[in-house]
């Protein structure tokens, strides 16, 4: 699915901003698309659909959308969607991860990381996997594996932030 949606979202860390991202698919939960900054396509990025605010059918018309005036909804919409507000129960439970071309020592840390949010962490690449931490030393058989099977794909950096905030954030 392809298209262009202009929206005001609210990340984990309560930034506030409008978005303008050609899609290049979506489903329940996420919008995967290039965001396009100041005209120029930006960043391959991974949206949450529950951090949008409001929707806009024009970039004139999201220039007229005031956060004051509408800051409750905002407030609410990052207090529901904020992992660290919620009880220290709460996993990532439905994602399976699996790390590769790590040094043993980054490679163990970055597990301990990932049960201590309950993630399932796999010794190779799966038909559930979800996510695929790639370090500098990444096999390119599971690269391009993953690719095929549509498994997002994120480096350290990413994935430190995933666990941070919930959001996935491609193409960093």
């Amino acid at each position: 699915m392809e298209g262009k949606l202009i929206f005001a979202y609210i990340s984990a860390n309560k930034e506030f901003l409008i978005h303008v991202v050609h899609y290049i698919r979506q489903d329940d939960k996420y919008i995967q698309g290039i965001n396009i900054i100041d005209g120029k396509s930006g960043q391959f990025r991974t949206y949450r659909k529950d951090r949008i605010i409001a929707k806009f059918n024009t970039e004139s018309e999201a220039k007229l959308y005031s956060l004051a005036d509408n800051l409750d909804h905002a407030i609410n919409v990052w207090a529901t969607t904020n992992p660290r507000l919620q009880s220290s129960s709460t996993s990532f439970n439905i994602f399976d991860i699996h790390f590769t071309g790590f040094r043993q020592a980054d490679k163990e840390r970055l597990i301990k990381l990932a049960e201590e949010k309950e993630l399932t962490v796999r010794q190779s690449v799966t038909l559930n996997l979800q996510l695929l931490c790639v370090g500098y030393n990444a096999s390119i058989k599971k690269i391009e594996k993953s690719q095929k099977m549509g498994i997002n794909i994120m480096n350290e950096s990413d994935f430190l932030n995933f666990l941070e905030t919930g959001e996935i954030l491609l193409g960093e």
